[in-house]
Order: C-alpha cells, then structure tokens, then sequence
C-alpha cells in the first residue's frame, strides 16, 4: 500500500493509506461511509475493543453450529485440508470456528485470511497464531471483497481440490452491496469449490430494544466513530444515533456545528451515515446466493430463531483465469 502509516498505539488515529484517506473522505461529505473503513487504519484497535465484548460475542453465532453445518451439509468428499476466510475481524472468532474442526478431527492444513484492512488483518493473524500455534499454515493478502474479483485464491490453492471459503460474523449483512460481493468472490473461484456463511436474520417485532444492546455501549460508539475523528471530526461536534430501521441496524452521526474535512466545509446538521448493518429473511438469504452465482447445500437456523448458516457451493460458470 502506498504512503503506509502504522502506528501500533490505540490512541493515534490514523489511515492505512492516502487511497484511504481520500476514499474515506469523499464518503463522509456524500454522507454515507461504507462500514469497512470502521475497520481500517486506527479503527481496527476500535474495532478489536468492541468484539472482545460481552455484548458484541453475543450477536455472533455459534462456531459449533458453523462447523456442524459445514460438516453435515451432505457434499460429498468435502476436503477441509484448505481454508479462507474473508473479514475474519479481529481473529477471535476465526479461532473458536478453527478449534471446533479441530476438535471434530478436521482441522485444515492451510488458512488463508483476506481482509480490506491490512492492520486488522495483522490483530487476526497474530490472535489466529496464538491460538493454534503451528499445527496449520497460515496466510494472508489484502482484499477488498467489495472492490473486485481477486486471483488471490487461485495462486494460493495448492492443489486440485475444492477450498472452503468463509463469510463468518455477519459479515455479509455489513456489505454495501452483499450481492455484489458474493459475485466477486465466485468470480475467484471454481466450480464447486464450496462457501460457508452465517448471517443475522431480521429482528422479530417486539424485540428491537434487547436486541439492540450491543449497539449501546461506549465500545460500539468508539468504534464507529473511529473513520470520523481519523478525518478530523472532533467527537464532541457529532451527535450519534443508532436505530433499527427499514431491517437494518443504521448508525446515523449528525454535525453539531460547521466543519471541515480534507478541504471540504460540511455544514451545521451535515448527516454521515457511519454504520449500516442489515437483516435478513431465510428467503432473501436464498434468493441473494442464488443470483450471485451459488447454489445453496445446506442451510441451518439456530435455536434462537437470529442466525441462519449457509453452506453453498459454486455453480457452473467462467472459471477465474
């Protein structure tokens, strides 16, 4: 990345590059900042503070169920000697899902971590490290899934096996465009290679104020707020709300008075949406993949009724190059 600035101190906010700068920039004066950039640059620290808690591990899905719908998707001869992961965050729960094939006897040789943040990637490898030692390889490369399609999978494959590839963490639902994604990510694989998913399904009427708890702590704030004062907002000048709207978990911060950003003056009552997480129904979840070039294997919805997991393999199709 060019004109790099990692710094490893929590308390400096700062960009992973000038393409990052001025990306993120741009964003905050249309008024709508993709959820990605919460974890880049000095954000991925905000980030790695929000998923160690309590509230954020609640949301997330089993890593049992995960594995054992993988496991019991019924395709035939599933190889899990090679595993990717795309958005693995801060690693915590790359290692739980990891450990559970372990401990079912199917821990992978080889792990492959993408991310569109180079230091969150750094805070996944180390934690994954730590966590399973030198039992399986690791790598990782620098991906936006959002971006493009990528030949990274096809020159680290190492043989002529299919790869599981993951989307763990609802990563999925906090996508600009998911559908756009899942197409860029078929477009780096082939035909049969096999892609596990778990997604939050919409909030049942009645519930949003218990289900919104983890979005009312000083962790989440800082984390979503973290892109803004990297521009050079100040937080005490932003007023944040956060609403379920429309089946979408929307983090909304208004300017309290005039600003100026990158050389841009934004005005008192400027709005910057600055998170974006949506829900889904099952039938959404299936007509999402199948447009996007997959054909679903297995689906399993947790006993709470919040998490659907998606086992989906790729279709027939142009193969990447």
């Amino acid at each position: 990345m060019d004109d790099v600035h990692l710094l490893d101190r929590h308390k400096d906010s700062y960009f992973e590059s000038s393409r990052h700068r001025t990306a993120l920039i741009e964003s905050i004066s249309t008024g709508a900042v993709p959820l990605k950039f919460a974890y880049a640059g000095s954000a991925a620290f905000t980030h790695d503070r929000y998923a160690e808690t309590d509230s954020y591990a609640d949301m997330m899905a089993s890593a049992a169920a995960e594995s054992d719908t993988l496991l019991h998707s019924g395709l035939a001869d599933l190889d899990l000697d090679e595993i990717a992961e795309v958005g693995p965050g801060n690693g915590r729960h790359s290692v739980a899902f990891l450990g559970q094939l372990a401990a079912r006897g199917r821990a992978p040789r080889r792990y492959l971590a993408m991310d569109f943040s180079q230091t969150l990637l750094g805070i996944a490898e180390r934690r994954v490290r730590d966590g399973l030692g030198p039992r399986m390889r690791l790598d990782t490369e620098v991906w936006d899934v959002e971006e493009c399609p990528t030949g990274h999978l096809e020159r680290w494959r190492s043989g002529g096996s299919p790869v599981v590839v993951c989307l763990l963490g609802h990563t999925l639902g906090n996508l600009e465009d998911p559908n756009q994604a899942l197409r860029h990510l078929a477009d780096g694989l082939r035909t049969g290679d096999v892609l596990l998913a778990s997604v939050l399904l919409r909030i049942p009427p009645g519930s949003e104020d218990s289900a919104m708890t983890a979005y009312r702590t000083d962790a989440f704030r800082s984390a979503v707020l973290e892109p803004l004062l990297a521009a050079g907002l100040d937080p005490s000048d932003l007023d944040l709300r956060i609403g379920y709207d429309d089946n979408a978990v929307v983090g909304e911060a208004t300017l309290c008075r005039d600003a100026r950003v990158g050389g841009t003056e934004l005005p008192r009552g400027h709005q910057i949406r600055c998170f974006l997480s949506r829900r889904f129904t099952g039938d959404e979840v299936v007509r999402l993949f199948s447009e996007s070039g997959w054909s679903i294997r297995a689906i399993r919805v947790d006993e709470t009724g919040n998490h659907m997991t998606v086992v989906a393999a790729r279709k027939q199709g142009s193969q990447c190059p």
